[in-house]
């Protein structure tokens, strides 16, 4: 077993902490010093057998980076394309999760894993001869190996991505290299990019693309659902794996096909080429009592090992980062689950010892050892803006930073307490604020360690550059100068709590903010500017929930690139709901005043015997409807009437002739027959009523130009109810545009998937579901009733969330992939339901942390 880094501080006597002269210190390193960049506790790092070459090879990787669990469920990032019209393949990010899964921590997870090893992209398919690459005008031969390269670009040819001067730079470069293994075929020499012309190649992709859609389009429903059948059969097979004997869901088991890097924010590798990864790079962890999974025909696995202490299924290294990606077990599993509650848990232990932490903290802050000056100062701002510790990077890689390789060019100081940082954070997002430095010794620190290291040079203190790093670890004598390492901060952590590390304070202040902000939702939307808003109703506690999520996600700075052309056809949508919604009203009122005049409705309609009638003035408000766009929402809503009718009726036919053929075949058995009777049973009924829509689209036109409805008779009650529900629905779009808007430039997913307990989220919707009730009683409906022991039962096996909420949709809070993933939140340490009362730590709004950094947007909502 290797022997962990040791840093022995040996403080020596300097001048005093009240001036401005730079400390200094001696350091002495024991040998088998680590020099990882994990943002965990030292005495978490794993120990390998060092004769195995898999050992080596993770040994030497740099994946295990800072904060390397930051899954982006909800970003906008454009979807990867197979470049000959495969089926999509969403981007995800790599699954979370703790070191000791990844590099083993000594105790055995498993003592048998049985699995069918990765699944592999298709190969690729070489164009038809005619679809060809151009330069300057004249076609290119490529071989498979350079087209396939060309192509990565070809379906990019129309993205953002392709406006981009770093990715076609990147791609060219790689693209060259391709071009000197695998040259033209007619001895073309291709030496500037922009005289390529990817046209062709992309038109055909294109048509691929199209000629797919259409094909699932026309297919009978029937046909799709076997398609989709056979296809979820075979990843089913590669999922399914055995544990211990218990089977278990794999995650995403496929490797990243080829492509081009997009990566997120500007990110200097974008447009570099993504190679196929072959089953020779690949390692497989698998039993050894068991056969491993076999490799496709004509290749071998590049290593089987047999690794309890991990719970990986198989690892590669990928050719843009030199990291390694890996296959585990899915979000649900038993490892994922216990893992997801250990990390929350431990973040909440925090609580018990944090007063002691940040009580050293202060104290080291005038401390007369530099390092420990360091460590304090770092640990405070971790603290209280939830910076990253960050970790040093390779010169290859993209050069994004932490609070511990911050450069002194990133920070300016600004009279007499602020301190503005911009600098690239992970994944290469940029984090740009000007931070209010409330505790006077942390900014004398910090300007003390933007000029000077410590060390002196012919009697004279060494003054840093705008490229040296203003936490500077201690060197030896005419060494350069290297960032502190989080190992560092997270040994000084580590005293107080095992396990203890930055990460941990991020998920525990993440928490302890959002948990003060839910309990603050009350108060929250008391104070919104109108009634409107200030109703309490799930549209508005949504609201407050997702501003809640938002200001943690930018204290942690979970920003994410903004693709304002999907942005803005997700907002035109909405307000064409909303639009939709106001036509429909404009029409029941048209109906109402046909019959009735507003004096006679209140008249007739009093609020004693009516409800509604409470409302008259909401029901009969002028809307000013714009009269040519009312006519053309009324045109295309006929068309759209006539499309599904037509669509409909294809499909019908499509499945009426796909059963044909199957009991032609004796495919079909009797139970399996679609007896449904069909709504239109003929081309000619079909035509008769789409005469109908264009006898209907003539009727629109004359209520509209004559402002009269047509119909024959009015019910007031319930067109008044309608109009009033259709109010509703609009509040519903308009808090949906909201929500929209205000969370468009950061991942709330981010901080929800990773540092946000979900129990906070459980007790909260079931908090205000209960008050909901009171406030509004829902209609009873019959359900089949359960004693509380079956319902425990079903929770207990169901594989997602089931909270019995009746007002509250978790849906809208947690997606199926979230409740899957943190089903284990619906139930306390004892197995019983966590209830409404559940809570991170008590009193958190007294323990939340301030929300500076959340003032940058101007039209920030605070809490």
């Amino acid at each position: 077993m290797q022997k962990k880094a040791r840093v022995d501080l040996v403080k020596q006597e300097s001048c005093s902490s009240d001036d401005d002269v730079p400390l200094r210190t001696q350091v002495h390193v024991k040998e088998d010093q680590d020099s990882s960049d994990s943002d965990e506790p030292m005495a978490s790092q794993q120990r390998h057998r060092s004769d195995s070459p898999l050992v080596n090879r993770l040994k030497t990787s740099d994946s295990e980076n800072d904060d390397d669990d930051d899954d982006d469920e909800d970003d906008d990032e454009e979807e990867e394309e197979d470049v000959k019209g495969q089926p999509k393949r969403k981007r995800t990010g790599q699954q979370s999760q703790l070191k000791s899964d990844i590099e083993g921590g000594g105790e055995d997870r498993w003592n048998t894993l049985v699995h069918k090893g990765p699944r592999f992209p298709e190969p690729y398919k070489p164009l038809p001869s005619e679809v060809t690459l151009k330069y300057d005008g004249q076609p290119v031969s490529l071989p498979p190996e350079s087209e396939e390269v060309a192509m990565f670009y070809a379906v990019k040819l129309e993205t953002q991505h392709a406006q981009n001067p770093t990715f076609n730079q990147n791609f060219f470069e790689d693209f060259c290299a391709t071009l000197k293994k695998f040259p033209p075929r007619n001895g073309v020499r291709i030496k500037k990019f922009d005289k390529l012309d990817f046209r062709d190649m992309h038109n055909y992709w294109k048509s691929l693309k199209d000629a797919e859609a259409e094909r699932k389009k026309s297919m009978a429903p029937s046909a799709r659902k076997a398609e989709t059948a056979a296809r979820k059969a075979i990843e089913n097979e590669y999922k399914t794996c055995l544990v211990d004997g218990v089977e278990q869901k794999a995650g995403n088991v496929t490797v990243e096909p080829p492509g081009l890097f997009l990566g997120r924010g500007a990110h200097p590798k974008a447009g570099r080429v993504k190679t196929r990864i072959m089953p020779e790079q690949i390692t497989i962890n698998h039993s050894a009592d068991y056969p491993a999974p076999k490799p496709p025909e004509g290749h071998r696995w590049g290593e089987v090992v047999e690794k309890k202490d991990v719970t990986w299924l198989a690892l590669w290294r990928e050719n843009i980062n030199g990291g390694f990606k890996y296959v585990f077990l899915d979000a649900s599993s038993n490892f994922k689950t216990e893992s997801d509650r250990e990390k929350f848990e431990k973040a909440r232990r925090l609580d018990e010892c944090v007063k002691r932490v940040r009580a050293d903290v202060l104290r080291n802050l005038t401390s007369k050892n530099r390092l420990d000056r360091m460590v304090a100062t770092i640990v405070w701002l971790i603290d209280n803006f939830s910076l990253r510790a960050g970790n040093e990077k390779g010169e290859d890689e993209a050069e994004t930073y932490g609070v511990c390789s911050l450069r002194c060019g990133h920070a300016t100081l600004i009279m007499p307490n602020q301190l503005k940082l911009s600098f690239l954070g992970k994944d290469s997002m940029k984090f740009e604020e000007t931070l209010t430095i409330g505790n006077k010794e942390v900014f004398k620190n910090i300007t003390m360690f933007l000029k000077t290291d410590g060390t002196k040079v012919n009697g004279t203190y060494v003054r840093k550059g705008p490229d040296d790093p203003i936490f500077a670890a201690p060197k030896a004598k005419s060494s350069k100068m290297t960032p502190l390492s989080p190992d560092a901060v997270n040994q000084f952590l580590g005293q107080y709590m095992k396990g203890l590390s930055a990460k941990v304070f991020r998920t525990y202040n993440a928490s302890v903010t959002f948990q003060g902000l839910l309990d603050q939702t009350e108060q929250w939307l008391a104070s919104r500017p109108t009634p409107q808003e200030r109703d309490i109703n799930p549209s508005n506690l949504r609201i407050a929930y997702n501003e809640a999520n938002r200001q943690v996600a930018i204290l942690c700075n979970h920003q994410k690139t903004v693709n304002h052309v999907v942005l803005g056809k997700a907002l035109d949508r909405t307000k064409e709901k909303i639009f939709a919604l106001q036509y429909q009203i404009f029409k029941e009122q048209q109906k109402l005043l046909t019959f009735h005049k507003p004096a006679e409705l209140k008249k007739e309609f009093s609020a004693k015997d009516h409800p509604f009638a409470n409302k008259w003035d909401l029901i009969l408000q002028d809307l000013n409807l714009d009269m040519e766009r009312v006519q053309q929402h009324e045109e295309q809503l006929i068309a759209d009437k006539k499309s599904r009718m037509t669509t409909a009726f294809e499909r019908q036919e499509s499945e009426r002739k796909y059963q044909e053929e199957l009991r032609k075949e004796q495919r079909l058995k009797t139970e399996d027959q679609d007896e449904k009777p069909a709504r239109i049973s003929s081309r000619e009924q079909l035509n008769e009523e789409l005469r109908g829509l264009d006898l209907q689209l003539k009727v629109l036109e004359r209520e509209r130009k004559k402002n009269r409805s047509e119909a024959t008779s009015c019910n007031v009650p319930s067109t008044a109810r309608k109009i009033l529900n259709k109010y509703e629905a609009i509040k519903k779009q308009e808090a949906e545009l909201t929500n929209k808007s205000n969370t468009s430039d950061v991942s709330l997913g981010t901080s929800k998937i990773n540092y946000i307990d979900p129990r906070i989220t459980i007790s909260w919707l079931k908090k205000w579901d209960a008050q909901l009730q009171k406030i509004a009683p829902q209609k009873k409906t019959k359900v089949k009733s359960e004693s509380k022991e079956a319902q425990a039962a079903n929770s207990a096996t169901s594989e997602k969330m089931e909270l019995h909420l009746q007002v509250m949709n978790i849906g809208q809070f947690f997606p199926m992939t979230l409740q899957k993933k943190f089903r284990w939140a619906a139930f306390d340490d004892d197995g019983k339901d966590i209830t409404a009362r559940w809570s991170f730590v008590k009193d958190a709004k007294k323990k939340m942390r301030t929300l500076e950094s959340g003032s940058r947007k101007e039209d920030t909502l605070a809490l």
